[in-house]
């Protein structure tokens, strides 16, 4: 696979810790395979496309049987959440192995098989060059359903991210959503972790709270946008999982041929 540029200040937080209920299967939804190798595996090789300096995997539903799947990876930090508490309490988990990192870390989800290493360097390299607390890849879905809708100011910064359930009908016809990958200023964001309140229907920590969080103490936070949707489509159905199954391999990406949706 070609190294886009080493990242040695570059840390990566892979959220894998859920259990994927709405894959109807006691496997974890990261262990599901695509092309012969787990989803996770396939996230794993998009972010080493970069070169990091550390790789965190929170892990949680069958925690072990994860682990287990990646033994003998000796640039994987594996730490548990438990119990599952939403995006924000995972990050929480992680919190500790960062504790003294200095450069930016990316966050992203482990059952995103088609997310490639360029849409994260370009990522980076916006977050970087904005000098931004928290940069949001955002995606606009020809169906947004039940996404988080980014809420932006005339400036072109990003002002809140709301949840579908919790959106009024005007927002809900916005267009750009959240794609659920970020890029943070490592200390801004450790510090403010701790603020997060479980104070919605689900009873979770949402990552996505950080935005409003972080921008109340005056930082910057902005987002930019995934020219394909599908590429940062998650896996949740075992309908998606075939679909993609029965393309993959129609077009090339590191390392072999990466799922085209």
């Amino acid at each position: 696979m070609e190294l886009l540029r080493h990242n040695p200040d570059l840390a990566a937080v892979i959220l894998a810790a859920g259990k994927g209920t709405r894959m109807k299967s006691e496997l974890p939804k990261v262990l599901h395979t695509l092309g012969g190798r787990p989803l996770l595996a396939w996230c794993l090789e998009t972010v080493r496309a970069l070169a990091p300096g550390r790789i965190v995997v929170v892990v949680g539903h069958q925690a072990q049987r994860v682990e287990r799947a990646f033994a003998g990876q000796d640039d994987l930090t594996f730490v548990l959440q438990e119990p599952q508490l939403g995006t924000g309490h995972a990050l929480m988990a992680a919190a500790p192995e960062l504790a003294a990192w200095q450069g930016p870390v990316l966050i992203l989800c482990g059952d995103v098989p088609g997310l490639r290493p360029t849409t994260l360097q370009h990522l980076l390299h916006h977050h970087r060059r904005r000098g931004e607390a928290l940069t949001v890849l955002g995606m606009e879905p020809p169906e947004p359903a039940h996404y988080g809708r980014l809420i932006t100011s005339a400036g072109g910064m990003l002002e809140r991210i709301v949840e579908y359930r919790d959106a009024t009908p005007e927002q809900r016809r916005l267009r750009l959503v959240n794609a659920g990958v970020y890029a943070a200023r490592t200390q801004p964001l450790l510090a403010t972790l701790p603020r997060l309140r479980p104070d919605n229907d689900q009873g979770e920590y949402y990552l996505t709270d950080l935005v409003e969080l972080l921008r109340r103490q005056g930082l910057a936070v902005g987002y930019t946008v995934c020219q394909d949707p599908a590429e940062v489509a998650g896996v949740n159905r075992p309908e998606e999982l075939a679909a993609l199954e029965r393309r993959l391999g129609r077009g090339p990406g590191p390392g072999g041929a990466r799922p085209q949706r």
